[in-house]
């Protein structure tokens, strides 16, 4: 850079400079204070610390400095940034910081040397010399010769060499204690903790360094060396230390003794419980008024004792705070307070300097701390000025968190008022400037301060050459820094590490030795260093000499005379003088002091002799050389933990038995899935490894989720059992809890079980307040629990159990809206609400697969407790075992279940053995329960017979096998289960002790216990225990699995010997039929149904709904008591039980006679009743959640209280589609955008409090809600966005910019921000105030489709068409991410979650993905949907995630886990947007149906079934003779289907999996089946066995369509490749290659004489060519009018077909009337009477009729005269939105077969009676929506004004 001054900015500073002076007046406080500020400062805080564990020096840290090199040349002034900062010195060993290089915010690691271990601390200085260096904290030695362009002496100095050598730092040691002996102190106990963390943290490559920083004497390494070969004594030992502190925390007084004494262990503690200590200290002394200096001082020590990875940035700022607050409220005390306080507060600064804490609050904390400690620089009292003067030089090296852009702004006119000073006392044109850089230092220091933030704004000051850039430079850089500050670090460093001969030299070096402070400081480290007994003799007497030097020399004295320095040597020299401890040590030292004094009476002149006679005169100062806390002479808190009941060999015998009672257990190693939801294509994960995760992260509960017998108590026990195996001493205490043994389990559940395991109170109470425990609690659903066991139990919180707690329940039972039931909640985690999701997670058991199946198998044929007790012929071994699982129909799904499996393997010998074709055997889950239990009382039996038993057991066993043992055993199981309902609401555990209850007696007699009969002394009693399946524990009696408590309480509804048609069928004479009346059984069978709802009993209902599927005489049953409650008043409860069950086995009542049946409480959710007769039925209360009651009568039904699931909707006026909907912020509004195009017109406003509409008026292309305020955002015309009142319309800010359509808008959470983005990339933010610009962010992926905040309101997310989601900075406008690996396709929607952790993306890919928002890392990918997904939200608390499709539908998630909760059905046409109400409780949907969906966010859709992702069926085929269905997947697999039934028959599996199949059909024999996938392949089947042929076709895209020529001789395919070809259908060779069309393909039929082939495209036309010649025949535009359209393929051509005879053909274009031609010529044939526009077509077998679907969900039929040739309109009717339709002419009626596009396979009844046609369902795969369409509801009484309204919009059809 060129000297010469630079003229071009002359003008501008003058006139800068001329209209300051001008306009202000006003001083800087510092301009005028320079005397206090930069002569006056004072004493130093801490001095020179404390090191009690031996550990390896630093080493040097001098530089050129002290070692005699040359400095390094001062930078260049061009380039600032080379300057290395005051504040942030590179360290020893290392370079400057790269220029530009961002530092981290929290304590950094030192650079250039290995990071300390955390356990690598300092012990206090109560046991301590000094300070120990902290490596990992900014080392300052050397900085002054490191400093580029610092000062230097001219010449080298002669200085007096008083410490000659350098030395060891001082080592604190207490004898080691022999292993096994108890410690005696905590002192002790602390060094002997160091000494184990130095040992057991060392890297292999350290262990030379280790040996060498441990100079134990042999005797004292041995006794350690033998602690390290003890694991057990080491844990001990920690956990002492943690102990400690516990009682501490729990100590009421926490006095000065029981504070120094826990201070003493501070650098042995790891993070958690020294982080710990210090909160509890940080707590203390904010809840004590009066100033605790104990508690202060032990606060300070903790944090310097800390290692970096312990000290949080957040943490040292809020002590900060703290210390400020008390400083302000005391220091005008005229006490010792503030200096206590201020010395504390310097030694935290010099903390957070050295820890380069940055962001401290310039408002709250900055500034008010700098303007206290300023004023007490002008303190009377030398020594509070002085250490004021420490703490403000240590709060200036502390940067603050205001940005330079800021900070210019608001000091812009102090900044020019200092610029004037210096203009003040030198010319402008700054020659000669180094003659006055003292005077501009002086006019320069009030703006040091933020001249530190703005300085590089003013680098083009030029004029005069560099002179005043290189000397202001070092000012505005330092901030007001002085360097004596940093000397005084420097200098403590040198001391700490033992190099005083190198502190010696620095002292009397440094440019600064002459400064007041500088000096001060030095006598300070020396007067400690004097009083230290821990440094050697001789050191201590040199430090007392040093004081003596720099009294004595006056080259050493400032240059100005300064008393206090002199003054301040004497009074130390005085306090070593007074040393009161008795050693010799002190006692010498104390000697020297005084010959000192005494030698310096007479040094200096008169003045100082004064000072001298006056200082040793008056009395001795109050503020001591060192302020710490004495060590203590007693160690109470140690005495405590020492009385501690020893709870370790109480443990070591419940670990012993544990182990013992689950040995041997059979155990194969489960798999888990996310959850229940999750299909078994999901990625598996070990479930073991899950539970090992979850006890190492920071989630404090864990929910195992699994069907009944799926195998998860087993694993808990191997949990358990796993952790006992790896338990330590003092380590987590496993404790694996059955619920249901636990009276009350929701109350102090861990002292209960404890209690059972025989613990004393006083030993539950120490682990209580001690230990951690990871407690597995098994069986919730069997306890019939309700409760959150985790905040009810109160665990986790403070002086309660610390626990991490597993527990594992059903699916069935916690519904579909659980996570409150086991998610932690409380105050405890910030608020009652607070979002505490993340320490829930949750895992469900997958089933066994193939390879798990065999290894169960393996284990169970060597099992004991599996061969002991059978006969030799029911042996199996492994081999036999698969071959029957394998060749029995079905069976391998079954056994997927693990208890399942046991059944399976102990039945199977049994049930096979009379069986010859094991293809014929057919085994459900309730078959293989009876198998079990008669297997198992045989086995049990023989046992019994075989055991010794006593004469009168003897007598009872024959009475017992004379009557029928077996059969006795299986009524005694049955009536202990119901007795068990009855009594104990299914809850499993019966307690029951003999003698208790023969103590409870009436004056003449015992009293009645219902549990004597099943567990009393009875002799019969205990034999049919003996061979049931029951277990005892103690006095707790169960049955051993709970799903045999409910297998047979369902045999009390449904014994299968009473079913037997004939008593001659019974195969086993042991079971004797009770001879009935089939009266007396109906009536057994309905007063058992009668006398308790089990309605709520999942799986008893499914054990009775599997008896319906299998027994007829079971099924009419329950119909016949449905039939009876229409006259008995009292069959109400048994009429809904039996309804329930006959639902649950999928039973249809489509169709049937239900007048005046009274089923009041019934589930009849997903039930089938289409055309029922439900006339004046009682449904009070029935849950009709996704019940299908299409064109059923209602009429005067008794609906009080029923439950649907879903609220009315609301009508968008003109039936308009619904493009945009949005909640006000309080959510008393609901605010909608509609239209008929692809963008709105309107914005109408609903009143949510009645949904009723309050006003509309134009709106255009988006809208968004304020968050904060009654505005709502507009997009308009013209590309700009009217913000403006909800209720009015009226705009108030109008926000322009865009250059195209606005896309999307979102508000900031605070409202004070607003984002639109627009249909280029561009994105544009306003401010809501001013409507002012803030950013224009570009780059983005475009159009843009969504936006969103984060819940900060510092990013933002955008989505669009092409390209994946980006994530920018609100504050800079820069991208900060982009959210890669996601999408395939378009992203339509983002969302934000409410805690800001997680992003959601709605895609074009048919799929949501969830994203961390901070990493930008895909975490889940949500499958379910199967069509385009194009919003997505999140509920306000985080629980919920909501996504809408053009599918039609609306899903949840659990954003949490990923699972799907439910899926709402409703909308009949694309669901475009979606939001949840402010409070959560309700769910809005819009779609372009016209329809605004509400749905309840509670209850109800808690009640609707959570369906599984299955796999929607895409394609359908009937055959020729009407019997099968063949259906095709989104998964790649073939079912085959009976017609009649509706059951599914054989599954066609070879296709690709996961890969679609397009489409299927029949061959016109019916015998074979071909099918197409998009994986290009065509395959055939055998049509009666499902397998596949040899025969594949290969094509090079993917296949579309298919069709068999009408002799089966060919097969036509087309698809993606736009070519239609033709095959051989026997070989699949090749025949003809058809290219004409110019799209896709859709559809390519035979004509019905095999003449012609048609096909129609997404080009527009129809082409028909011939088969035999491949030539194109007929040429059929859609429509002509449209011409341009098709050229653009804007008419697609989506189905043509043939009418029977041939002679005509249909096209049909999605959403137009359909077209007809003449298949000879393609001439336009009228056909007069349809004008509908259909989605698709077909004609009756015959063709007299003529059906067409609607895109609303209609079917119309028309029958054509032969007398007009006009079609009449004959039906009108919904049924659903449908994709294929065929009909099928069966031998007494007429069916049509639908498949609907949420995927539902129907089959349809066409009824005539008198020329009056209706469409009846016969049965479905399985609706999932309310349907009322043309349902009679005249009359209904007790629905509510919502239901009402909603069952009559239900009941209309759609036009």
């Amino acid at each position: 850079m060129s000297n010469s001054p630079d003229k071009s900015d002359k003008g501008g500073l003058n006139a800068l400079i001329e209209k300051a002076r001008k306009k202000y007046s006003r001083k800087s406080i510092f301009g005028t204070k320079r005397g206090a500020i930069a002569a006056g400062l004072g004493t130093i805080q801490l001095g020179t610390g404390s090191i009690v564990y031996p550990q390896e020096s630093t080493g040097s840290n001098t530089a050129a400095l002290t070692s005699g090199a040359s400095p390094s040349p001062a930078p260049s002034t061009k380039d600032l940034s080379t300057l290395t900062p005051v504040n942030t010195p590179p360290q020893s060993g290392t370079t400057s910081p790269v220029p530009g290089e961002k530092r981290p915010t929290n304590v950094p690691t030192s650079a250039g040397s290995s990071p300390v271990p955390s356990q690598a601390k300092s012990l206090p200085s109560a046991l301590t010399a000094t300070n120990p260096p902290d490596s990992s904290k900014k080392s300052t030695a050397g900085f002054f010769s490191r400093k580029k362009g610092g000062p230097k002496p001219a010449v080298e100095l002669d200085y007096p060499k008083i410490f000659p050598d350098e030395v060891t730092p001082p080592l604190f040691t207490t004898p080691i204690p022999e292993r096994g002996n108890r410690i005696e102190s905590t002192a002790q106990l602390a060094y002997t903790n160091v000494l184990l963390h130095k040992h057991t943290t060392f890297r292999p490559d350290e262990a030379n360094n280790v040996e060498k920083s441990l100079p134990l004497e042999p005797i004292q390494q041995g006794l350690l060396d033998a602690i390290l070969k003890e694991e057990e004594e080491v844990t001990q030992i920690k956990y002492l230390s943690t102990r400690v502190v516990e009682e501490f925390a729990l100590d009421p007084l926490k006095n000065k003794e029981a504070v120094s004494e826990v201070v003493l262990l501070g650098p042995a503690l790891d993070r958690e419980y020294h982080r710990k200590l210090t909160n509890v200290l940080i707590g203390e002394f904010q809840k004590n008024l009066l100033l605790d200096t104990g508690l202060l001082e032990g606060l300070v020590e903790m944090i310097e004792c800390a290692g970096t990875e312990y000290l949080l940035a957040d943490d040292l700022v809020k002590i900060l705070g703290i210390l400020r607050e008390r400083l302000e409220s005391t220091h005008q005390q005229s006490s010792e307070y503030p200096y206590h306080l201020v010395l504390a507060l310097s030694r935290l600064l010099d903390v957070m300097v050295g820890s380069q804490v940055e962001g401290v609050s310039r408002e709250s904390d900055h500034e008010p701390l700098q303007a206290l400690l300023a004023g007490m620089v002008d303190s009377d009292d030398m020594y509070l000025k002085h250490q004021a003067a420490y703490a403000f030089q240590a709060l200036m090296h502390i940067p603050n968190d205001e940005s330079m852009r800021a900070c210019v702004l608001r000091n812009a006119t102090t900044i020019v008022q200092g610029i004037l000073g210096v203009a003040s006392v030198v010319s402008l044109n700054f020659e000669g400037f180094s003659e006055g850089a003292e005077k501009i230092y002086e006019a320069t220091v009030g703006v040091i301060d933020i001249a530190d933030k703005v300085y590089s704004g003013y680098q083009s000051i030029t004029e005069g050459g560099q002179g005043l850039l290189a000397a202001i430079k070092g000012g505005l850089k330092s901030r007001g820094r002085i360097v004596w500050y940093m000397a005084l670090r420097e200098a403590k460093e040198h001391i700490q590490n033992g190099r005083l001969a190198q502190f010696n030299k620095f002292v009397f070096e440094v440019p600064c030795c002459r400064s007041v402070e500088f000096q001060w400081g030095i006598c300070l480290y020396l007067g400690e260093i004097a009083i230290n007994p821990l440094w050697d003799p001789a050191t201590r007497e040199h430090a007392v000499e040093f004081l003596g030097e720099i009294y004595r020399n006056d080259s050493l004295s400032p240059k100005k005379p300064d008393s206090t320095v002199y003054g301040w040597i004497l009074n130390v020299l005085r306090q070593v003088s007074e040393l009161k401890d008795s050693s010799l040590a002190n006692e010498n030292i104390a000697n020297h002091a005084q010959l000192l004094l005494k030698e310096v009476a007479e040094v200096g002149d008169v003045e100082r002799k004064k000072l001298y006679a006056e200082t040793m005169e008056g009395n001795p100062n109050k503020f001591p050389i060192k302020l710490r806390l004495t060590p203590p002479a007693n160690f109470p808190l140690l005495a405590k933990v020492h009385k501690i009941p020893n709870v370790e060999f109480k443990l070591n015998e419940v670990k012993n038995q544990r182990l013992e009672d689950t040995f041997n257990a059979l155990y194969i190693p489960p798999q888990g899935k996310p959850n229940l939801q999750s299909t078994e294509d999901d990625e598996l994960f070990p479930m073991m490894k899950k539970a090992e995760d979850f006890l190492k992260g920071s989630s404090e509960v864990l929910l195992l989720l699994g069907d009944s017998g799926a195998g998860k108590s087993t694993f808990n026990q191997q949990l358990e059992r796993t952790l006992w195996n790896d338990y330590k001493k003092y380590g987590s205490i496993p404790l694996h809890i059955n619920l249901p043994d636990i009276d009350r389990p929701d109350q102090d559940l861990i002292a209960k079980q404890l209690r059972r395991l025989n613990f004393t109170e006083p030993q539950i109470l120490e682990m209580k307040l001690h230990r951690h425990f990871v407690v597995i609690c098994d069986g919730y659903d069997e306890s019939q629990l309700k409760t959150n066991l985790h905040q009810t139990n109160k665990w986790n919180q403070s002086q309660q159990y610390q626990v991490k707690v597993v527990i594992s329940c059903r699916g069935q039972y916690v519904g579909s809206d659980y996570r409150s039931r086991f998610q932690p909640q409380g105050e405890r985690y910030g608020s009652r609400n607070a979002d505490t999701s993340g320490l829930l997670e949750e895992a469900a058991f997958a089933a066994f697969s193939i390879k798990q199946v065999e290894q169960y198998v393996e284990q169970y044929t060597k099992h004991p407790s599996g061969t002991d007790t059978r006969p030799a012929e029911l042996m199996w071994d492994k081999d036999e075992y698969m071959d029957k699982l394998r060749k029995i129909p079905n069976l391998m799904d079954l056994v997927s279940n693990p208890f399942l499996l046991k059944l399976s393997l102990d039945a199977l010998p049994e049930v096979v053995k009379a069986k010859s074709e094991l293809s014929e055997i057919h085994i459900t889950r309730v078959e293989l329960y009876d198998c079990f239990v008669n297997q198992w009382l045989k086995i049990n039996l023989a046992r019994l017979d075989a055991s010794q038993l006593s004469p009168k057991e003897r007598d009872g066993f024959i009475e017992l096998r004379e009557a029928n043992f077996p059969f006795e055993g299986l009524g005694f199981q049955q009536r202990l289960a119901k007795a068990i309902f009855d009594n104990q609401d299914g809850h499993p555990v019966v307690q029951y002790t003999h003698m208790a209850v023969s103590k409870i007696r009436t004056k003449s007699k015992p009293v009645t216990n219902w549990k004597t009969e099943y567990f009393g002394p009875d002799v019969h009693s205990k034999l049919l225990r003996e061979v049931s399946t029951l277990t005892k524990s103690g006095s707790s009696h169960r049955f051993i699995h709970r799903s045999l408590l409910e297998y047979f309480y369902s045999r009390t509804f449904y014994d299968p010997f009473r079913y037997l048609p004939n008593p001659s069928d019974s195969e086993d004479d042991e079971y004797p039929l009770e001879e009935l009346s089939d009266e007396e059984q109906q009536a057994d069978l309905q007063a058992e149904l009668g006398s308790r709802s089990i309605i709520n009993e999942p799986s008893v209902m499914q054990f009775l709904a599997e008896r319906v599927k299998q027994d007829d005489i079971f099924k009419q049953r329950l119909h016949d008591i449905i039939e009876v409650s229409k006259q008995d008043d009292e069959a109400g409860v048994a009429a809904a039980n039996a309804m329930t069950i006959l639902i649950r086995a999928e039973l249809q009542f489509n169709g049937f006679d239900l007048r005046g049946i009274r089923i009041p409480g019934a589930d009849l959710r997903g039930g089938e009743f289409d055309s029922a007769n439900l006339e004046g039925a009682d449904l009070s209360k029935v849950n009709l959640s996704k019940a299908w009651m299409r064109r059923a009568n209602l009429s005067k039904a008794n609906m009080s209280d029923v439950e649907f699931g879903e609220l009315p909707f609301l009508r968008a006026a003109d039936n308009e589609a619904v493009h945009e909907l949005a909640w006000s912020f309080d959510g008393s509004h609901l605010i909608t955008l509609t239209g008929q195009d692809a963008v709105g017109t309107a914005v109408t406003v609903y009143k949510a409090e009645n949904w009723k509409k309050v006003i509309s008026y134009p709106g255009r292309d988006f809208i968004a809600t304020s968050p904060t305020s009654q505005e709502l955002a507009v997009g308009q015309k013209n590309w700009v966005v009217q913000l403006g009142d909800i209720q009015t319309g009226e705009a108030r800010l109008t926000l322009v910019g865009h250059t195209s359509t606005v896309t999307c808008i979102a508000f900031s959470p605070n409202g004070k921000l607003i984002a639109a983005g627009s249909a280029s990339e561009e994105i544009r933010i306003w401010s809501t105030t001013d409507g002012a610009s803030v950013h224009v962010l570009r780059g983005s992926s475009f159009p843009v489709r969504g936006l969103v905040f984060s819940p900060t309101n510092l990013e933002l997310v955008s989505c669009g068409t092409a390209g994946a989601p980006q994530v920018w900075g609100v504050q800079g406008g820069e991208k900060l991410l982009t959210l890669l690996d996601g999408h395939d396709g378009a992203v339509e929607s983002v969302a934000f979650s409410k805690d800001g952790r997680q992003i959601a993306t709605a895609g074009d890919d048919k799929t949501v993905r969830l994203w961390d928002a901070r990493l930008g890392i895909l975490t889940k990918t949500l499958y379910g949907h199967h069509d385009a997904v194009v919003g997505v939200a999140y509920s306000r608390d985080g629980k919920r995630l909501a996504s809408c499709s053009s599918d039609n539908t609306v899903r949840l998630w659990n954003p949490s886990n990923g699972s799907a909760r439910n899926t709402l059905f409703g909308h009949i046409n694309e669901v475009r947007c979606i939001a949840f109400s402010p409070n959560d409780k309700f769910i809005a949907s819009g779609g372009l149906d016209g329809t605004i969906r509400l749905w309840s966010a509670g209850s109800g859709l808690v009640d609707a079934y959570p369906d599984n992702i299955a796999a929607k069926l895409v394609c359908i085929d009937v055959s020729p003779d009407g019997k099968q269905i063949v259906t095709g997947n989104s998964k790649g697999v073939g079912q085959l289907w009976d017609t009649s039934s509706g059951k599914q028959m054989v599954k066609l599996e070879g296709h690709t999996k996961e890969v679609e199949i397009t489409e299927v059909a029949f061959s016109p024999c019916g015998k074979r089946i071909a099918s197409a996938s998009l994986d290009n392949t065509v395959r055939f089947w055998n049509a009666a066995t499902g397998v596949a042929e040899s025969t594949v076709i290969l094509q090079s895209r993917a296949v579309e369509c298919l069709s068999f020529s009408p002799d089966g001789k060919q097969l036509v395919t087309s698809g993606q490749d736009q070519i239609v070809r033709t095959w051989d259908a026997s070989n699949g060779k090749a025949v003809h290659v058809l290219e004409g069309h110019k799209a896709w393909i859709w559809k390519v039929p035979f004509s019905p004489g095999g003449h012609q082939i048609a096909s129609c495209s997404d080009d527009g036309s129809v082409r028909v060519w011939d088969p035999k010649t491949g030539k194109e025949l007929l040429y059929l535009v859609h429509d002509v009018d449209k011409v341009d359209q098709v050229k653009d393929n804007q008419v697609k051509v989506n189905q043509v077909i043939y009418s029977p005879n041939g002679e005509s053909l249909i096209s049909v274009v999605l959403g137009e009337q359909p077209f007809c031609w003449d298949s000879a010529t393609g001439a336009r044939i009228e056909m007069d009477g349809i004008d509908a526009h259909v989605t698709l077509c077909s004609f009756t077998p015959n063709g007299k009729l003529f059906a067409a679907a609607c895109k609303n969900g209609v079917l119309r039929l028309w029958d054509h005269s032969s007398e007009t040739n006009k079609w009449n309109i004959v039906l009108q009717t919904m049924i659903g939105a449908s994709s294929w339709m065929k009909w099928t002419q069966g031998p007494e009626r007429l069916n049509l077969v639908t498949l609907d596009k949420t995927g539902n396979l129907c089959i349809w009844e066409l009824k005539e009676d008198a020329g009056v046609y209706s469409l009846q369902l016969d049965w479905c795969s399985g609706y999932e929506e309310l349907s009322l369409v043309e349902a009679n509801l005249d009359g209904i009484v007790g629905l509510s004004d919502a239901n009402r309204e909603l069952i009559e919009q239900r009941s209309t059809i759609h036009k």
